[in-house]
């Protein structure tokens, strides 16, 4: 026998779904589940229609003495939702002071890991780039969703970092040649009239967001990764009146991110594709005549501080994976040839 404990640490849905699964599979011998829920009524209620499944309310007793119960049977696994749903932080809290065997974690999409802490710093990272996982909507009822979360078809930012003219060529251009399939456009641009005036009312906009240059950045920020946009639309024209903003659609967590050029000719980033684009604008300017500002030397020894930030870093985990293997060989090593 298994004894199983899932924490509602995601919606009642994701976890109903994973009880279910558990019972009807073979991912645990004989499982006993119970499951630690927040005490509504209604949730209660949904998860009570499972089957051979305890229901355990922290509003039913005081948390100390849900603690020692559940530290007292000798859980064998601790099942735990970390999906990027805030309103769950203080079950998840509260599920660190119990203990288990094994403590796993689901991180949605079908992802999970056991709870290390290099699994914490990794995940920390990754839900940082994406808030939340792509199935977070498949597992919330139609009245917890949003309307343009039920949209069917991508939601795509397109954020200003050129002249007006140039995000107009592009949204005539998708309009001709589509790039997604039923996409919905955000602009997020500059809040000054003149500008704002240049999209008010265009057919393929179905909102405008307006900012003024760094003021409130960070609720900005907030704002936009809590949408969850599919995509991100960034021009890199060579117009230097728009650089700060040119940082944005990296901070937003958007899974895709397209890069447009003065001719509005477009690709979805990579470092490659953007190290070529950077490549090619030096070369424009050299056959130009425009000649760097910085001699080439200088320009060599400016480059040696990003290099020595980004390269060793890579360079020290294969080591350090190596030296793992090494020290594993080694191990086995020395058991196989033990008598």
């Amino acid at each position: 026998m298994t004894r199983v404990l899932l924490v509602e640490t995601a919606s009642p849905l994701r976890v109903r779904t994973k009880a279910e699964e558990i019972l009807a599979g073979n991912l645990y011998p004989e499982p006993q589940i119970s499951i630690l829920c927040s005490g509504d009524t209604r949730t209660s209620q949904y998860y009570s229609e499972i089957p051979e499944v305890e229901i355990i309310s922290l509003l039913a007793a005081p948390k100390s003495s849900v603690r020692s119960v559940l530290r007292d049977r000798n859980l064998d696994v601790l099942y735990m939702f970390w999906t990027g749903e805030r309103q769950y932080r203080a079950i998840k809290a509260f599920a660190f002071t119990l203990q288990a065997r094994s403590v796993v974690v689901d991180s949605g999409d079908g992802g999970k890991f056991r709870l290390t802490w290099k699994a914490i710093l990794r995940h920390a990272l990754f839900r940082w780039r994406h808030p939340l996982p792509t199935d977070h909507w498949k597992f919330l009822s139609p009245l917890q969703k949003p309307a343009e979360i039920l949209h069917d078809g991508e939601r795509i930012l397109i954020v200003q970092s050129a002249e007006p003219a140039y995000i107009l060529g592009a949204l005539e251009k998708w309009n001709a040649r589509p790039l997604f399939r039923n996409p919905r456009y955000t602009l997020f641009c500059r809040s000054l009239p003149q500008i704002v005036q240049c999209f008010r009312g265009h057919p393929l906009l179905t909102d405008i967001r307006v900012h003024n240059e760094m003021a409130r950045w960070w609720t900005h920020i907030r704002s936009l990764r809590s949408e969850r946009f599919d995509a991100v639309a960034v021009f890199f024209t060579g117009d230097p009146s728009y650089w700060k903003i040119k940082y944005l659609p990296f901070l937003l967590g958007a899974r895709h991110k397209v890069i447009l050029n003065e001719n509005n000719d477009c690709f979805f980033f990579s470092w490659t594709s953007l190290l070529g684009l950077l490549a090619h604008r030096l070369g424009e300017r050299s056959k130009s005549g425009n000649r760097p500002h910085w001699p080439h030397p200088v320009r060599s020894l400016s480059l040696l501080p990003v290099k020595a930030l980004l390269f060793p870093f890579r360079f020290a985990w294969l080591l350090l994976v190596w030296l793992r293997l090494r020290c594993a060989a080694l191990a086995a090593g020395k058991e196989n040839a033990a008598p």
